[in-house]
């Protein structure tokens, strides 16, 4: 928007507010209030709006940083960052773009975060935050934070694909490589990847590892992981829980990489290197870039291959390239395929599919990446 347009319009929505008794700036009178208060309003949500829906910890530790990146803004515009109006979104959306060079999604998930807090106030009758005003929606209506169409990944043949893996000398980051191609795991679903959920016909690693397998669902495989689903693993996105096979490559990466696996007594099956905490999704990325860039870099045509790589070059692999009923595939990837009304019956609500429909077809099928088999395990 031009700053006549600004300018005009604005004048013309001043006139109507006068002619209604509106204003576009109605929080302001409760300024005063708010900094009188000794209770801080953002953590009265993160208590009573975001704690009961049992976050998971990076989830809550992303609003409690981007709260703080709010209130330092609205500080710098003078105002309590519980009173916002729409230009203090805006100077914020110009911010992002401009000066740190945000990419439009990345500033649309901030913008919705924020207006999740928001709509608690709205919500809630301590607050006094009129239900028939909200500056968030009102940028959201109002300005274009579209992303520009999607690049399609690159198309890199399994060959190819074998060739990069074995490059990779440490046998924790091969293994995160091989479990995203071959399994087609997001990256938080292999942060949260714990040793119960995994069966493995190891007896040194099942005596070094008396947890290992535990899980009810994985006791009688002999080689096969459980994705549980996002309702029972927080960080998980998937809808739908996954029992899905282990290949004879992903079974050898994963058993080289337990056996030199640091025991701390941790229930992940991936450390950091340097904490030996949880790894997390971001670590995940950054062990791909290293891989795969720069080689695989962005570029006019194609997007930059990063750890969700790995999800498109499954789904790809078996919707297109092998052309497997597409409920399989969707059972792989932990989709939810009944229908997303449950007040209306289709026949997706009649369509289930199970580990054993899968098992063969897999197994069978995956490719294969040419990974080394001399070692003895």
């Amino acid at each position: 928007m031009t700053d006549d347009y600004d300018s005009t319009g604005n004048a013309l929505r001043d006139e109507i507010g006068a002619a209604f008794g509106r204003e576009r700036d109605p929080l302001s009178v409760y300024e005063s209030t708010f900094e009188a208060l000794a209770v801080d309003p953002f953590e009265v949500f993160l208590k009573c709006g975001l704690e009961p829906d049992d976050p998971a910890p990076r989830t809550t530790q992303a609003y409690q940083q981007l709260i703080d990146e709010w209130t330092r803004h609205m500080s710098s515009v003078g105002r309590h960052p519980a009173c916002p109006s729409e230009d203090h979104i805006l100077r914020y959306v110009e911010n992002c773009l401009s000066t740190r060079e945000l990419k439009p999604v990345t500033i649309r998930t901030r913008l919705h975060r924020l207006n999740r807090v928001y709509r608690y106030w709205q919500a809630d009758s301590v607050f006094p935050h009129d239900p028939g005003y909200n500056p968030f929606e009102y940028v959201f209506a109002t300005t274009d934070l579209s992303q520009p169409p999607s690049k399609d990944p690159p198309r890199i043949s399994p060959t190819r694909l074998g060739e990069i893996v074995r490059t990779i000398t440490d046998v924790r980051d091969r293994l995160i490589v091989v479990l995203q191609l071959k399994l087609g795991l997001r990256a938080g679903e292999v942060s949260n990847l714990r040793l119960a959920n995994l069966a493995v016909d190891h007896e040194e690693l099942n005596t070094a590892y008396p947890g290992l397998g535990t899980t009810p669902i994985v006791e009688d495989l002999s080689q096969g992981v459980y994705i549980p689903s996002r309702y029972e693993e927080p960080g998980n996105k998937s809808h739908r829980a996954r029992l899905l096979p282990l290949d004879d490559e992903v079974y050898q990466s994963l058993v080289q990489h337990l056996l030199v696996r640091p025991d701390t007594g941790s229930q992940w099956v991936f450390q950091s290197h340097t904490t030996a905490s949880q790894i997390t999704p971001e670590a995940i990325n950054r062990v791909w870039t290293s891989v795969f860039r720069p080689e695989y870099d962005e570029t006019d045509v194609h997007r930059a291959v990063t750890s969700h790589y790995g999800r498109h070059r499954f789904s790809t692999y078996w919707q297109v390239e092998c052309e497997i009923p597409r409920e399989l595939v969707q059972y792989m990837r932990g989709d939810r395929i009944e229908s997303a009304d449950p007040n209306r019956e289709t026949i997706d609500s009649y369509i289930h599919t199970y580990y054993e429909d899968i098992e063969t077809v897999y197994l069978e099928n995956m490719y294969s990446l040419g990974l080394s088999t001399e070692f003895s395990l």
